[in-house]
């Protein structure tokens, strides 16, 4: 039997328990077991949803008691929004009593929870690549051969440079 203790103690055991049960009580105790089942939904969701959704797919977290959910494209965006109830009933039945949230939400990936753009990142710095090296002799011949064909002199000159600089 398990009595309430004065303070701020949490409850003890008057007997034996196992590890599942004592994390658990530390957790309610705490108050964050909704917290640590939350967590659940992103580290375990390609059990919960199945890999061909969970491929496409990736939770964002949950807020006010709905899931959000990143959607790779368009059409699995529609796809996933036809098969929401079923979704959410699976995801629920998975996850147990009481309910982590009552309504899932789809956006694209790399939008915000308003459907707007997110705030761009910070783009990665370029790789320095070595300048290509232009081709030369018979080869710069034959790109100016070819592209001879070309009526346009601004336009065949244009080709000719890029082809006699990036052509391999």
């Amino acid at each position: 039997m398990n009595r309430k203790p004065t303070g701020r103690a949490p409850y003890r055991a008057l007997e034996p328990t196992s590890a599942a049960r004592a994390v658990a009580s530390a957790l309610n105790f705490h108050g964050i077991s909704d917290e640590i089942r939350g967590q659940r939904v992103l580290t375990e969701w390609a059990e919960l949803v199945g890999p061909k959704i969970a491929q496409r797919t990736r939770p964002d977290g949950v807020t006010d008691r709905v899931l959000w959910v990143e959607v790779a494209t368009s059409a699995w965006l529609h796809e996933l929004n036809l098969l929401k109830p079923q979704l959410l009933k699976g995801l629920n039945e998975r996850l147990g009593e009481p309910r982590l949230f009552d309504e899932i939400r789809f956006k694209l990936a790399g939008r915000n929870r308003r459907g707007a753009a997110a705030a761009p990142r910070a783009k990665p710095r370029p790789v320095a690549r070595p300048a290509p090296i232009p081709a030369t002799g018979a080869e710069r011949e034959k790109i100016v051969s070819e592209v001879a064909a070309v009526d346009d002199l601004e336009l065949r000159e244009l080709i000719a440079r890029v082809r006699i600089t990036n052509d391999k």
